[in-house]
């Protein structure tokens, strides 16, 4: 059987709130196999957030592992030094927030052409024009952030999480700025091209109907 895509064991963490010490997460075990989509959801403070960052090696955990099999190898975000989480989570990670985080001077096309760029793929803007056709952008390459639509700005930002062909795409409510059907509508279109490419997600969600059909499902409690 091959190793899980990402396995978390045991995974705790804890802030300093003044002398109270708040226990955000505590004993959190899962695992995620390749293609496959784990789903995170809880109460606001529940240490959904938390969580997605500890997996993207942007925080470390009090206790417990966290370890990614990516490219043959075993990752432990933790352990290791900045440049090289930063590098771990450029070439492997594409993140979707809700808020879209598009560079405002760029166009649609030099947005999602960055990453790919950032990357060392010399063929930066070929990937990028192709994952805008993807999502049905062809015809908005050359627009600037402001004048796109929410839905079309959060499918930029989806072809811009793809287009250096991560492992899994890590996305904290990523229809939370959306209407219901503009929201509904991309977040079907990512799963499509999740599925035809076989690339796992991990899903922040306080959306029920977003959390159902996942292949994992963890509901966090309250901080204490």
């Amino acid at each position: 059987m091959p190793a899980p895509l990402l396995e978390v064991v045991g995974v705790a963490r804890t802030f300093l709130q003044g002398e109270r010490r708040i226990r955000v997460l505590e004993d959190i075990s899962c695992s995620l196999a390749a293609g496959q989509r784990l789903t995170i959801t809880g109460r606001s403070g529940s240490g959904k957030s938390t969580l997605l960052n500890l997996l993207a090696g942007l925080d470390r955990p009090d206790a417990g592992r966290i370890r990614w099999h990516i490219a043959d190898r075993y990752w432990d975000p933790a352990t290791l030094d900045e440049t090289a989480r930063t590098g771990f989570r450029r070439r492997h990670l594409g993140f979707v927030f809700q808020f879209f985080n598009l560079v405002p001077t760029l166009t649609a096309l030099e947005n999602v052409a960055l990453m790919a760029e950032l990357n060392g793929f010399g063929d930066a803007m070929e990937r990028a024009r192709s994952r805008l056709q993807r999502l049905g952008l062809e015809d908005r390459m050359d627009a600037f952030p402001e004048t796109l639509s929410g839905g079309e700005q959060q499918r930029v930002a989806i072809a811009r999480a793809l287009v250096h062909e991560p492992a899994v795409v890590l996305a904290d409510e990523p229809t939370g700025n959306l209407d219901r059907d503009s929201g509904d509508a991309v977040f079907a279109e990512l799963l499509a091209v999740l599925a035809e490419e076989r690339r796992a997600l991990v899903l922040v969600t306080h959306d029920s109907e977003l959390a159902a059909g996942g292949d994992h499902h963890l509901a966090l409690g309250t901080a204490r």
